[in-house]
């Protein structure tokens, strides 16, 4: 295939156009689901057991986020111990 200048570039401009697009179907939907959640939040500020169940998730959510930071953590300790190891192989 015989790839002239002008098709490369019509090619790269709507391949960026519609990354573009995506980017900002995201952005629009992640705005729509806040509207939704805040409206959400307001209609069940008189419930109790909304409150108490959506801090349950919040909690959850934290204790599950806390327990990839500790797997990141243990990944990296090991990873710096073996480059710490093979430096010291190299050196001798």
């Amino acid at each position: 295939m015989d790839w002239d200048g002008i098709g490369t570039f019509a090619l790269f401009l709507s391949s960026g156009a519609v990354g573009i697009g995506i980017v900002l179907l995201r952005a629009y939907k992640a705005k729509l689901a806040s509207k939704l959640e805040w409206a959400r939040l307001e209609q069940g500020g008189s419930d109790p057991d909304y409150a108490d169940e959506r801090i349950r998730e919040l909690e959850e959510h934290v204790k599950r986020l806390s327990e990839r930071v500790d797997f990141s953590e243990k990944l990296l300790e090991k990873g710096q111990a073996a480059s710490g190891e093979a430096d010291s192989v190299e050196g001798a």
